[in-house]
């Protein structure tokens, strides 16, 4: 009876992690590596032309709903 075959796919996964990693490092001393960007709440009510004025009578009755007011 043959033994069964070993799948490659460890190796590959060892090799891609490998890459990913090193290429990393090299784009980061390179100053080319884009820093992940970070999205606030504020940001995303700002986008969706939700004003400050507008999202904080909406918090002050979501808190009453919530404390049952």
């Amino acid at each position: 009876m043959p033994a069964p075959r070993r799948s490659d796919r460890p190796g590959l996964l060892l090799w891609l992690n490998t890459t990913a990693r090193v290429r990393a490092r090299l784009l980061t001393e390179r100053g080319v590596a884009r820093k992940e960007m970070t999205v606030s709440p504020e940001d995303t009510l700002r986008a969706a032309g939700i004003s400050s004025q507008r999202q904080a009578m909406y918090q002050r009755r979501m808190s009453s709903l919530l404390a049952g007011r």
